[in-house]
């Protein structure tokens, strides 16, 4: 019976170790993962950044071309930019004066 209580105990022990070696693996698994998870959110966050600035230099140089376009076809036909600009403040005012 002494022998079968030893058995008992050794086997208790090993399991003890075993659950602390598995603990052990587990948070180092996930303290991995964590920082996995952190790196991609921060390639995906400069990423998007990069994105956006792209888009919003690509947006500012549209707006300059158009500024520019709008503004030598002005000083070509100064007598049409005045037309248009009569006629669209023509058109404002009806819309102003029907309120």
């Amino acid at each position: 019976m002494d022998s079968h209580v030893k058995d008992l105990e050794a086997q208790v022990a090993s399991l003890k170790t075993d659950v602390s070696s598995l603990t052990a693996t587990l948070k180092d698994l996930t303290t991995t993962a964590g920082a996995e998870a952190k790196y991609r959110a921060s390639a995906t966050a400069k990423k998007a950044r990069a994105q956006g600035e792209k888009a919003y230099a690509d947006a500012q140089d549209a707006t300059v071309a158009a500024y520019r376009n709008a503004e030598n076809q002005v000083r070509e036909n100064p007598a049409a930019a005045v037309g248009i600009a009569a006629g669209v403040g023509f058109i404002v005012g009806l819309f102003l004066a029907r309120k």
